[in-house]
């Protein structure tokens, strides 16, 4: 098990090092994002190359995020396409870090990815230690429906939101129809959903709780990091935007209160 979390480790930083490079005569720190979701098939398909027993359940779970990191791989290099320029979060990051910039972006942004990935990837970890003859019971195909589910208001909150961007309207005008009327992020509820599901299903084969941590810590980063920010630079930037916090939930669908749901000044 040590070999594999070092194995998967090692190879996640030396991926992410090798797209910091590649970015540094582009400078356009925004193509780490096109890694995130193709990190996670690496770790399991890398996995069953360098050891961990293969079974049929195994390259079922394997498949299902290699589908999901296909997704969100092929969304956000559409989404990059529309942008001019850099994403608006490394840009400011980088004005202000002047010329030492493409070096501290290194740690700054490249490795601290590849740490937080390597973390949330704790069901694939589970998944890869399990024994080769263990199955899903009822709990792990319910948290395949549950993944299944998380993908689906994923893909389709996605699809909404690059269809209003390709319109030129994501600049001026609010998207608060379809999946965005019921939460102001359902693009990362979903992600948040079906990373739950697989973690489900995960601690069903192999029966390690640590499947679990990978979830709650990118729930955790979504909800005071990831959020935070893109709140505040919504407020700051649409007229809109301030009657749709009003009316709309941050990110659980139809769930008003809690530390899910706190506006933006949080």
């Amino acid at each position: 098990m040590d070999s594999l979390l070092t194995t998967s480790l090692v190879l996640t930083i030396l991926a992410f090092t090798a797209i910091w490079l590649f970015h540094v005569p582009l400078k356009d720190a925004g193509i780490v994002d096109y890694y995130w979701g193709p990190g996670f098939a690496m770790i399991g398909w890398a996995g069953l190359m360098f050891g961990a027993e293969a079974s049929p359940v195994k390259l079922l779970l394997i498949a299902a995020i290699t589908i999901w990191s296909a997704r969100l791989a092929g969304q956000l290099i559409m989404r990059h396409r529309l942008m001019a320029g850099e994403d608006a979060r490394y840009a400011k990051m980088r004005s202000e870090g002047g010329p030492h910039w493409w070096w501290q972006s290194l740690y700054k942004v490249f490795l601290l990815q590849a740490v937080i990935l390597w973390i949330v990837a704790t069901p694939v970890h589970a998944l890869l230690a399990a024994p080769v003859n263990a199955s899903l019971s009822h709990i792990g195909e319910f948290g395949l429906f549950v993944f299944a589910a998380g993908l689906l208001i994923e893909s389709v909150a996605d699809w909404q939101l690059y269809r209003h961007r390709r319109e030129g309207k994501s600049g001026r005008e609010t998207l608060a129809s379809g999946l965005w009327a019921y939460s102001r992020h359902p693009n990362y509820f979903g992600e948040i959903l079906l990373w739950f599901g697989m973690g489900l299903a995960a601690y069903d084969l192999s029966g390690f709780w640590w499947a679990f941590v990978g979830p709650v810590v990118l729930a955790l980063v979504i909800r005071f990091v990831s959020l935070p920010l893109t709140e505040r630079h919504l407020m700051a930037s649409r007229t809109d935007y301030g009657p749709y916090v009003a009316r709309t939930p941050v990110l659980v669908p139809l769930l008003r209160s809690g530390s899910f749901n706190a506006g933006p000044a949080e």
